[in-house]
């Protein structure tokens, strides 16, 4: 009986090898995952020392909320040694526009551009721009229409936090190298 009998069993075979040869790729290129443990540790200690500027304006202190958030999850440190500072401008665009001239569908851009300063030498040490797209619809309710474009200024302000993390998380782990 041959193996090749199993339905999915090859699929696993070549699944398994081309792990097998990612693996040995990875380590002979000297590759190492930003969230392996040892990277994730010192990384964490680096994140633990930032202190999240405040953000101008209601979506603002949503993003500085999503950033403590996922920077400090154990609460802000006493003494900080970097600075996180940002600034965050939204504007909206309609996208879908009737025959009668109004706009049914808007897209809700916002751009963010951060800069991380060490305190101790007030020097910028990095610095970085993220743009994320939220799309709302726009109703005849006035109530609706502005509940579903806060929801989107929500989500944008997450992808946004989510995109200043991760850039931080790959600046600490090469900085560390």
């Amino acid at each position: 009986m041959s193996w090749f009998r199993f339905p999915g069993l090859e699929r696993l075979a070549y699944s398994t090898v081309a792990i097998a040869l990612a693996g040995a790729l990875a380590a002979a290129c000297g590759f190492t995952p930003v969230y392996h443990q040892e990277a994730a540790s010192s990384v964490r200690e680096y994140l633990s020392l930032i202190d999240v500027a405040p953000i101008e304006g209601r979506r603002g202190l949503q993003l500085r909320n999503r950033l403590t958030e996922k920077i400090t999850p154990r609460g802000s440190v006493d003494v900080p040694r970097f600075r996180l500072s940002v600034r965050l401008n939204s504007s909206a665009e309609a996208v879908l526009i009737q025959l009668d001239n109004t706009a049914t569908r808007h897209n809700l851009k916002m751009n963010a551009s951060f800069t991380l300063t060490d305190l101790s030498t007030g020097e910028s040490v990095f610095e970085g721009h993220t743009i994320s797209v939220g799309s709302y619809n726009v109703v005849d309710s006035e109530f609706a229409t502005i509940a579903a474009e806060n929801n989107a200024a929500e989500r944008a302000a997450r992808e946004i936090g989510e995109g200043i993390f991760d850039l931080l998380v790959v600046y600490f782990n090469r900085a560390k190298s």
